[in-house]
């Protein structure tokens, strides 16, 4: 079984959504408790390729659940991809292009942490079915243990990242979708998973000098979740559990577990019913903008 064996064949005239992320996207931790227990401890760090269970996968991410539970006269085009960022997630629109004279396309991304870089691999790197892990994806860091990459994340760390650079980094690159979906007539929505420096809010206070970049994104194309910094702590609330108050401060405990919980797994992911509530989220999102 590949990735791209499980996404819907798309014809002239068929509506489409498309979802744009990263493993939350791609359906990464939305497994059975059978798949869990079958795990090795510990289990917060198995799959971390993204490229096991990918029928589970295929089956419980929130882009097939949005269209199962809310939108069943369109198929899907998944192109969330384990690990990338929000360049690589953009990009995967020029990648995987719809045949002409498709119908209604909604277009969701999710974007990821801001501190992430993307480039497109060479040939003889990619990896996972269909060479589906096409990007290498880095962050500003220091471990040495992430060999031949080590390097280059040290010298991204020391001489590019700082929250500015990813705060203009990350409106270019949904810049880059609204333009994509505008020239295609796709409608476009965005949302962002967990980090909560995506919001506009504290956009402005990274851009520095350079906030008058803020309002090059349409901003009513935000999916923005009431209460809340961002999806992730909206789920963590739904667990009504008394050691998850949002994710920033909960993480260690998650990943301490050895079974999921009722909408959160142990690698900090979402269960297959926690796909479902985003899904559910995400289409009441869209009925509030009359995009339903």
């Amino acid at each position: 079984m590949t990735l791209k064996s499980h996404i819907d064949k798309i014809n002239p005239g068929d509506n489409v959504i498309i979802g744009l992320g990263d493993s939350f996207t791609q359906g990464v931790g939305a497994y059975s408790n059978e798949t869990w227990a079958a795990f090795s401890k510990p289990v917060s760090m198995h799959n971390i390729t993204g490229q096991l269970c990918i029928i589970e996968q295929a089956q419980n991410n929130w882009v097939r659940q949005l269209r199962d539970h809310f939108y069943s006269n369109y198929k899907i085009l998944n192109l969330g991809v384990n690990g990338a960022g929000n360049r690589a997630a953009v990009k995967e629109l020029y990648l995987n292009s719809l045949p002409p004279d498709v119908g209604d396309v909604i277009v969701i991304l999710l974007s990821t942490g801001l501190e992430r870089f993307d480039f497109l691999k060479n040939e003889r790197e990619t990896s996972g079915p269909q060479n589906h892990q096409k990007w290498l994806t880095i962050f500003p860091s220091i471990d040495s243990s992430r060999g031949n990459v080590a390097q280059l994340e040290l010298a991204y760390a020391k001489t590019v990242w700082s929250r500015k650079t990813s705060s203009v980094e990350y409106l270019l690159n949904v810049a880059d979708a609204q333009a994509f979906c505008k020239s295609k007539n796709y409608k476009f929505f965005f949302s962002t998973v967990f980090d909560k420096c995506a919001r506009r809010d504290e956009l402005l206070l990274g851009l520095e000098e350079y906030k008058n970049l803020i309002d090059i994104v349409d901003w009513s194309d935000c999916l923005t979740v009431p209460g809340n910094d961002h999806i992730m702590d909206y789920v963590c609330k739904l667990e009504n559990h008394p050691k998850i108050t949002n994710f920033q401060n909960s993480g260690d405990f998650i990943r301490s577990l050895d079974m999921p919980l009722a909408y959160i797994t142990p690698c900090c992911h979402w269960t297959p019913k926690g796909n479902f509530e985003v899904a559910k989220l995400l289409h009441q999102l869209l009925v509030s903008k009359d995009a339903a």
